[in-house]
């Protein structure tokens, strides 16, 4: 339910391999505060995530979790800016 105030995030960012910079697929990328709602980065290592969230001073950064077999999961704050990159290092 979208109420007057909210705002609608979208994060988009790209994941890479902290040593090899290669893009890293099949991601869990999900909502910090909302993990049901979650998707996984494609074959670049790319992913968008759209979520509604209070705003009443625009929109902030999602802060989101991103978990992988055998990556450290990592909390990032991201915007709609499509040039973030997130490194993630091995275990």
């Amino acid at each position: 339910m979208f109420v007057r105030g909210d705002c609608v995030q979208t994060a988009r960012a790209k994941v890479l391999d902290a040593k090899t910079k290669q893009s890293i697929d099949k991601v869990k990328v999900f909502k910090k505060s909302r993990p049901e709602q979650a998707t996984l980065t494609n074959l670049n290592g790319t992913f968008e995530l759209r979520s509604i969230s209070g705003g009443l001073r625009g929109c902030p950064p999602m802060t989101v979790v991103l978990s992988k077999n055998g990556y450290q999961t990592k909390n990032v704050d991201v915007t709609s800016d499509n040039s973030t990159i997130i490194y993630l290092d091995k275990n």
